[in-house]
């Protein structure tokens, strides 16, 4: 299917989807678990730095702002609406804001392309009407955006937390489970630099996000959950484009005939044959990943480290049957378990013999680190380290480095140009989350385990390969 040629005013949109000077938000005011003082409050408590302006002909005050009757009843420029009505309303109001000469919309609201024909043709409806005037449109049946960095959250939904934090990682997908009401990203100190539901990509879609995000200096890699491509000949231009620059993770389900029933129902999307999406997201660099938890991590390695400048391998592990499961791993997804100089060997070996391997198995000799563990794991990740067959390492930091993460890792931090990712093995869930925390404030992105730590090494890997074919 090819896009729509666009009305010369549809290229202020994308723009002011992240970046709004001013939010019109049209839904119910009345102080609920979801709706439109659901999105204004959010706005508030996240620090929008720009104008809000709450629209419902009934209500004269929320949340301490005037409420406008209408979109075309505010006196003042409009750059985003965010709506959230009834769909048979939707249309009039789309016509209210291309009247007003809004830059884009947030349809929030369902009932359209994937329930009904009779939501088939509201959509279309809507959609010419906002072609007309170009005015971009998002949805519908989306959450829509968030930017932290200038407190821009749209979801309808509550977010049960207070912070979000801004770092260079841009998520986009087909599905609410990306947005803020869904992930603990205060918890987790997770770095988004923007999120974007597409909901039913009647207007905006995943071409435009890559050319957006493309060229945004504050996004460093691109994570994209797709059930369907609109145009695929124009998104493989595209993402060719985009890869020169900085990594495009995707996560395409549809690989059985049974969820490309589930996804026609759920965004009126019809799934192409995954064997072509394989191939072809190959061909144009595309890191393709294999569900959404990998979608998430993944791109932790690709914002915090460098590039592995080779495959090879190190795994420093505390128990050996991690470390064979990890060099299953590093075998078939592209890395090779690097041959450990005879210096290095020497080194750990000076240590304690058990270490002068490859995968380095600090099982053995934990027991006789005690009261010195913390110096002792810092020469073992050093030496390792200096090795020049070693281009990336997998780490497990044991707990009981707890009290101790920046007196050993911190080094590692100025020392390494090789790309690191850990992860902590420990007999606390919550410990391992608290030190999970401290290291990815430190730069190492860490993993729930061996084998997504290893994942991840080789993702950097295949996008090093794809960056030396490009570049």
């Amino acid at each position: 299917m090819r896009r729509p040629q666009r009305h010369p005013r549809a290229s202020d949109g994308i723009a002011a989807l992240f970046n709004p000077q001013s939010v019109a938000v049209i839904g119910s005011l009345r102080e609920a678990l979801f709706g439109g003082y659901v999105t204004a409050k959010h706005l508030l408590d996240f620090g929008f730095k720009g104008k809000i302006y709450p629209v419902n002909p009934q209500y004269d005050t929320a949340l301490g702002m005037k409420v406008y009757p209408t979109v075309k009843d505010i006196p003042y420029p409009v750059d985003l609406a965010v709506m959230m009505p009834a769909a048979q309303a939707v249309p009039e109001i789309i016509g209210h804001c291309a009247e007003k000469q809004v830059k884009v919309a947030i349809i929030v609201s369902d009932g359209f392309a994937e329930r009904s024909e009779e939501g088939a043709r509201l959509q279309r409806q809507v959609e010419a009407t906002a072609g007309k005037a170009g005015l971009r449109l998002l949805g519908p049946n989306t959450i829509g955006v968030a930017n932290p960095a200038v407190g821009l959250i749209t979801t309808p939904y509550r977010v049960l937390y207070e912070k979000i934090f801004t770092g260079s990682i841009s998520i986009c997908g087909q599905t609410g489970l990306i947005g803020p009401q869904n992930l603990p990203l205060e918890e987790t100190r997770y770095g988004i630099s923007k999120i974007c539901d597409f909901g039913n990509k009647c207007d905006i879609d995943e071409i435009d996000l890559l050319e957006y995000l493309g060229s945004d200096p504050q996004t460093r890699v691109i994570a994209m959950h797709l059930e369907q491509i609109r145009d695929g000949r124009a998104f493989l231009k595209k993402v060719r484009e985009v890869v020169r620059k900085k990594p495009v993770l995707v996560l395409k389900p549809g690989r059985t005939e049974e969820s490309k029933k589930a996804m026609a129902s759920h965004t009126g999307s019809l799934a192409g044959e995954d064997l072509v999406y394989d191939s072809a997201f190959r061909q144009a660099g595309v890191i393709r990943v294999d569900s959404l938890a990998e979608l998430l991590d993944f791109p932790k390695v690709f914002a915090y480290q460098p590039l592995p400048a080779g495959n090879g391998v190190a795994i420093i592990t505390i128990s050996g049957g991690a470390g064979v499961m990890g060099v299953d791993v590093a075998a078939q997804h592209g890395l090779k378990l690097a041959r450990l100089s005879a210096r290095t060997l020497d080194a750990l070996a000076g240590i304690a013999p058990v270490l002068a391997s490859n995968p380095v198995d600090l099982g053995p000799a934990l027991p006789a680190y005690r009261g010195g563990l913390a110096s002792r794991f810092g020469e073992i990740v050093g030496a390792v380290l200096g090795d020049e067959n070693v281009d990336c390492v997998g780490i497990a930091c044991p707990w009981g480095l707890r009290s101790s993460l920046a007196e050993v890792f911190g080094p590692l931090v100025r020392r390494s140009n090789k790309t690191l990712a850990v992860w902590v093995p420990s007999p606390s869930l919550s410990r391992a989350e608290e030190m999970a925390r401290s290291l990815e404030g430190m730069g190492f992105p860490t993993y729930p385990d061996c084998d997504t730590a290893v994942k991840a090494l080789a993702a950097a890997y295949r996008y090093s390969l794809v960056r030396s074919k490009v570049c």
